[in-house]
């Protein structure tokens, strides 16, 4: 009689699990990839304010303005998922 009502709760919660744990991989990738891209920003701001300092390129002063606002908001999201991922 408990198994007839357990062994569905468990085959439940499996699949539950079996979910959670795709979408964690996914959630990895998508993180190393963010985490790669972020690498080649950091390198282009250190290498763009070298310039910048050299030779005033305006050009050059707005794309770093730009990536950094790019950066800032991309912290912002993540601040905004962990205080959401707290609060559940």
């Amino acid at each position: 009689m408990a198994e007839a009502i357990i062994g569905p709760l468990v085959g439940r919660l499996q699949e539950v699990a079996v979910g959670e744990a795709r979408l964690l991989f996914g959630v990895n990738a998508d993180i190393h990839r963010l985490r790669d891209k972020l690498m080649w920003l950091q390198a282009f701001l250190r290498e763009a304010d070298t310039r910048r300092r050299a030779v005033s390129n305006e050009i050059t002063r707005v794309w770093t303005q730009q990536t950094r606002d790019a950066v800032f908001d991309a912290e912002d999201a993540l601040d905004h998922y962990h205080l959401h991922v707290d609060k559940s």
